[in-house]
């Protein structure tokens, strides 16, 4: 067993990494500041109709109000997708399902009130994306609300478990709204440890309805747990050697929901005792520095640059200093190399929406079958549904990634407030000639006396090494006296020109 999940907890924030074979696979943070919000249930106020885009505004008490389209009212829709995709498939809702033709004002009216669940956490200026479904995941069992269907999952292949499985759900006497997936994990428990596990589930919904029927909207009616819990509750499994936990209070938290559901993993639970930060222990630390750094190494020597901008993320993958046979063996190699580590690098900063990824040229097609079967496997494990297109005309690959939540970059980094995203600032020489014409526009057909110029450091040092000599011309062309003074606190394109 060589699957780790290390846990650093603090009132501030919790981080959980997950190593599988030494290398880390996951990462994740969720901050007080920034609640998660998928999942949670809310009671609704409908705001605003939009029929022209088939969906609602619903105010369910958050900065901005949650959107609702009508597909997600009169169809199955979940915030839980991925675990409903991972263990059934695209039976679970057809791709090539018609758009309905219902109208939204149909169903919904202005000031009606309703239960939602969050899918989709409100992202830049976008609310939070909302369904009318609720769906509820345990650890062996998947409980919707509005859905009739008892189902299995596709990834229990024998025939016999099957069987038994099937004979149990068949034997539950639910209402006719309430269904139910059984899920990978549910594989050889009892049938009391299923029972007991749709039992609860399904007091959760009750208990969320009747506390929607005492309170007005907006109102938070059910909170989903929160990261800590979610981990234990989706990703410890018999496989997994360990979870170490460095926070008494977490421990006994995540303690107590296993002993709930799922009793036989209570053992791989642990309390980190060390005087050594735990992801130094367990040597994450220096893995997870290197999540936000642009350029990637590859073990070839090459590696790739990742550039998340506004509307996609660009992923450039270049040979650096690897040389092979000839150009084609060096670019195969490093295309390789490159598809696996991209669907890595995808998974653990949590990029989401449109990416574009332009490979080295390859002459081959052979080899660039191969490189997008070889991304194409490496995505396998991501949690988050993906959508690939094979290597363009210009021989890019592009592609989608289900973006539920901020990327983990836009969670930890802000827009840098000089350059304002660009990553690049004015270099000195432009700085230099900007001051100079300024200066020349303050002394045309003016006489000064005095002229300071503040600038950095490092502008003032430029101006005086390349720009000595115009200074003086320009000081006795107008009688002036021209210093420069450096100002290490200004930004290095920040400058002033006082007159006196």
């Amino acid at each position: 067993m060589s699957r780790e999940i290390i846990i650093n907890a603090t009132p501030e924030e919790n981080k959980v990494a997950i190593k599988n074979h030494g290398k880390l696979e996951e990462f994740y943070i969720e901050r007080q500041s920034g609640v998660h919000l998928v999942g949670s249930i809310y009671k609704g106020r409908v705001e605003s109709i939009l029929p022209g885009i088939g969906g609602a505004f619903v105010n369910i008490g958050l900065e901005k109000n949650g959107f609702l389209y009508v597909d997600d009212i009169i169809e199955e829709g979940s915030p839980y997708s991925d675990i409903l995709e991972e263990e059934m498939g695209d039976s679970i809702r057809p791709k090539d399902r018609p758009r309905t033709n219902v109208k939204v004002s149909d169903i919904l009216k202005k000031g009606q009130e309703l239960l939602v669940q969050v899918v989709k956490e409100p992202i830049s200026t976008k609310g939070a994306r909302l369904t009318a479904h609720i769906t509820l995941p345990g650890r062996y069992l998947v409980f919707m609300a509005h859905d009739s269907r008892k189902g299995i999952s596709k990834k229990v292949k024998d025939v016999k478990e099957r069987k038994r499985i099937r004979s149990i759900i068949d034997q539950w006497k639910l209402p006719k709204d309430i269904g139910v997936i059984v899920r990978t994990a549910a594989i050889g428990h009892s049938v009391d440890e299923l029972k007991r596990e749709m039992q609860y589930l399904y007091n959760v919904y009750r208990r969320a309805e009747k506390a929607a029927s005492k309170k007005s909207a907006p109102a938070l009616i059910y909170e989903e747990h929160g990261l800590i819990q979610r981990i234990a509750r989706d990703s410890l499994t018999e496989d997994t050697s360990g979870m170490v936990i460095d926070s008494k209070f977490e421990y006994k938290k995540t303690a107590a929901l296993l002993k709930l559901v799922a009793p036989r993993l209570r053992g791989k639970l642990k309390f980190y005792k060390g005087h050594i930060p735990i992801f130094e222990k367990y040597q994450v630390a220096r893995e997870i520095k290197k999540i936000y750094e642009r350029r990637v190494q590859l073990p070839s020597k090459g590696y790739i640059v990742i550039e998340p901008t506004e509307s996609l993320v660009s992923i450039d993958v270049n040979t650096g200093s690897f040389s092979g046979k000839h150009p084609e063996e060096t670019a195969f190699i490093v295309n390789k190399e490159a598809a696996v580590e991209i669907a890595r690098q995808l998974r653990l900063r949590d990029m989401g929406g449109i990416i574009v990824i332009d490979f080295v040229d390859m002459e081959q097609k052979d080899h660039r079958n191969i490189v997008f079967r070889t991304l194409l496997t490496a995505l396998k494990s991501d949690k988050a549904r993906t959508r690939v297109l094979n290597f363009s005309s210009i021989g890019l690959v592009e592609m989608t990634r289900q973006r539920v939540r901020r990327s983990l970059e836009s969670v930890s980094y802000q827009a840098c407030p000089y350059c304002q995203g660009r990553g690049i600032v004015k270099s000195p020489l432009t700085i230099s000639i900007e001051i100079i014409r300024e200066l020349e526009g303050h002394l045309r057909g003016q006489r000064y006396k005095k002229v300071e110029i503040d600038a950095h450091s490092s502008i003032k040092n430029y101006l005086l090494e390349h720009y000595k000599n115009t200074f003086k011309q320009l000081g006795r062309r107008t009688r002036s006296h021209i210093m420069v003074n450096g100002i290490e606190s200004l930004h290095v394109e920040e400058f002033k020109i006082n007159v006196k």
